[in-house]
């Protein structure tokens, strides 16, 4: 079969651009140590890689938003144990209100000790982040939760909209804890501000009666504000396992896309070297040829 010399020279051309070619991929490959460079060097593959790190950047976002959520409750948690401090005070006060002997002025000095103690449950319970949001205010994290209202009388002017975040593929775990479920109604805060009225102008009998009605709601209080420390204290222990599990997760997509995408660097190597070594030769065979002429054979 005879080979034109057109047909010679591209032929040796196409060989050279190949060898030359496969040269500059393998030594990318080599250099970046990726194995695929184009899609069209694995389509399958490159789908792979693209699944996993979509994968890999939800496990980092999860991530994010636990750091988030602990740090939230962790904050909220630290305002309902004020709370909890507090009504232990009150406790302690309107315990000893009750009886019986004690004196008008013995009484307007213990209500004096409960309007401190009382307004800061207040602050409390209306207690911002760093940005200024309040944290039981629901969604309307820019509405102070607890306010009084025209007529002197605390209100809850929050929603009952619940936060929740996605921690992985399957959990979503709640962020804040609503102000009306910690004092539905603003009930004990104006129970509170109605006791006080009385105690700080306390009737002839005492504020007997009255103290120990007051001691049965602040100890449902109590039940309530410890009710939601606990929750927000599983809450954040069940974190505690789901960030084991999501850490497992994001080492074995990594490790897989790593396997995936790696160079196995000696094929590489030897791929590399045939190609320089094909490509001289047949540099060496085209110079030589192209410099045959028809004297040659003379």
């Amino acid at each position: 079969m005879r080979i034109s010399s057109h047909q010679f020279h591209l032929n040796s051309i196409q060989n050279i651009q190949k060898n030359t070619a496969n040269f500059n991929e393998k030594s990318i490959q080599l250099a970046t140590n990726k194995r695929i460079l184009k899609p069209s060097d694995d389509p399958l593959g490159t789908v792979m890689l693209m699944n996993l790190g979509s994968e890999i950047n939800s496990l980092e976002q999860y991530k994010t938003n636990i750091n988030a959520v602990n740090f939230s409750l962790g904050q909220q948690e630290v305002q309902l144990t004020g709370i909890v401090n507090q009504i232990y005070s009150l406790q302690s006060l309107i315990t000893t209100a009750a009886d019986g002997s004690m004196g008008e002025a013995e009484i307007k000095a213990l209500g004096q000790e409960m309007s401190i103690a009382f307004p800061a449950i207040v602050d409390l319970l209306n207690a911002t982040d760093s940005d200024g949001k309040y944290y039981f205010s629901g969604s309307k994290t820019d509405e102070k939760p607890f306010q009084v209202d025209a007529l002197g009388n605390y209100v809850y002017s929050g929603d009952d909209i619940v936060r929740d975040v996605a921690v992985s593929d399957d959990s979503r775990v709640l962020n804040n804890i609503i102000g009306n479920d910690l004092d539905p109604g603003a009930g004990f805060l104006n129970d509170m501000k109605d006791y006080l009225a009385v105690i700080n102008n306390p009737p002839a009998g005492g504020v007997g009666n009255e103290s120990r009605a007051m001691i049965d709601k602040l100890a449902g209080f109590l039940s309530t504000i410890s009710g939601q420390v606990t929750t927000i204290g599983a809450t954040m222990a069940s974190l505690d396992s789901v960030i084991d599990s999501n850490l497992d997760i994001t080492t074995f997509t990594v490790n897989l896309r790593d396997d995936l995408s790696a160079v196995d660097y000696p094929e590489a190597f030897i791929s590399m070297n045939e190609s320089m070594a094909a490509y001289e030769a047949s540099m060496q065979v085209y110079s030589n040829i192209s410099n045959l002429s028809l004297f040659s054979y003379i």
